[in-house]
C-alpha cells in the first residue's frame, strides 16, 4: 500500500536546516531536542553505525512534522535540489518530495509531512528502509522509536 505524503520545503520548516539544538533529554537510543529556530519544536535524533543521522520532529508553524537523515558518504546531494524518497515500512509505504539540506556541514534530506499515519507507521516498526531516487537505499533501525515519539510529544506539549 502505497501513500502520498505531503512534503515542502526546508524554508517552511527549518529545524533539521538550522543549528544549535538544545538539549531536552533523552528515550533509549533517541536523544530529544529543541529547535528554537523552529518555533520550539521538538524532535527525536538518533545516529546509526552506517553514520546516518535521522532526526524526527515536530513542526508547531506548520502543524505538521519532518524526517530528516544526513550523511557524509551523501556528497551527490545538492542543498536545495529536491528528489523523491520512499520510506518502506514492508507492508506499508510513503513517498514524497525531500529538499537536499545541510546539517552541520553534513549532506542530506529533509520533508516535511503532515499525514498523521507517517508518525503512527515510524513508531511501530522496527526498521524502515528508505530509497532514495538515485537508487541508493538505507535501512534505519526504529528501536525505541515509539517512546521517543511520545517523548517528543511531551516536549512539545510542555512548550505549549
Amino acid at each position: 500500500m502505497s501513500k502520498r505524503l505531503i512534503l515542502t520545503f526546508c524554508a517552511l520548516a527549518g529545524a533539521a536546516c538550522a543549528g544549535s539544538l538544545q538539549d531536552y533529554g533523552t528515550s533509549g537510543e533517541w536523544a530529544i531536542k529543541v529547535d528554537p529556530g523552529n518555533g520550539s519544536g521538538c524532535l527525536m535524533e538518533r545516529s546509526f553505525e552506517s553514520g546516518t543521522l535521522v532526526q524526527v520532529g515536530i513542526v508547531p508553524d506548520a502543524a505538521g512534522a519532518f524526517f530528516a537523515a544526513y550523511n557524509e558518504t551523501w556528497t551527490h546531494i545538492v542543498e536545495g535540489d529536491t528528489g523523491n524518497l520512499l520510506f518502506d515500512f514492508g507492508d506499508t509505504r510513503f513517498q514524497g518530495e525531500v529538499v537536499g539540506a545541510m546539517y552541520d556541514g553534513v549532506p542530506g534530506g529533509y520533508a516535511f509531512f503532515n499525514n498523521p499515519e507517517f508518525v503512527s507507521e515510524f513508531g511501530k516498526r522496527l526498521s524502515v528502509t528508505l530509497h532514495g531516487a538515485d537508487g541508493g537505499t538505507e535501512k534505519v533501525d526504529l528501536t525505541g522509536s515509539k517512546r521517543a515519539i511520545e517523548a517528543v510529544k511531551e516536549c512539545q506539549d510542555a512548550r505549549k
